[in-house]
């Protein structure tokens, strides 16, 4: 058994106070999970997972006192929470950032093979999806839909919703 197990276990058992708590052993930033060791130790005077999960469930008292402690706690736990979001957020925010900086550089660069490359494949793909459907007697949706892959990402579709949404907006105005 380990810390998440436990915070399972109050995210579903034990009220709204000790919900907060529950997140924070769940998640995946080592100082929001010890914030909710700490607090949970502390609550229940043990220091394994095994004994803490024991002491909630057989001693309801200790999940009277947790909520106490996450009720004095609860600015900081929310700031906790708050804080591994952000950080999650910028993460994703980063990665993007990094990939567009290499699409970029490639459509950019000196060397026409480089440059070329993204463009020279999704026409190639388009072709081929156009002779696929044309050809083959009973093309099957899922080849066709691979081999307009790159035509649709290098068009600027990467998501269908993007796309759904993209033909709704022109289609209101």
């Amino acid at each position: 058994m380990n810390w998440s197990d436990v915070g399972g276990w109050l995210k579903e058992n034990a009220g709204s106070s000790a919900t907060l708590v529950g997140s924070l052993l769940t998640g995946n930033a080592p100082a929001a999970i010890a914030a909710g060791v700490a607090m949970v130790k502390s609550a229940t005077g043990s220091d394994t997972p095994d004994d803490v999960l024991a002491s909630f469930q057989n001693n309801p008292q200790t999940v009277v006192e947790l909520k106490r402690i996450a009720h004095e706690e609860q600015k900081s736990i929310r700031d906790h929470l708050a804080e591994m979001e952000r950080l999650k957020l910028n993460d994703a925010q980063a990665a993007h950032a990094t990939t567009q900086a290499t699409i970029q550089n490639g459509d950019n660069s000196d060397k026409w093979y480089v440059a070329a490359t993204r463009p020279g494949q999704s026409w190639v793909s388009l072709i081929a999806a156009i002779v696929y459907v044309f050809y083959d007697k009973s093309p099957d949706a899922t080849i066709l839909i691979l081999l307009l892959t790159l035509p649709w990402t290098y068009a600027g579709l990467r998501q269908v919703g993007k796309g759904i949404n993209a033909v709704v907006t022109k289609a209101k105005t």
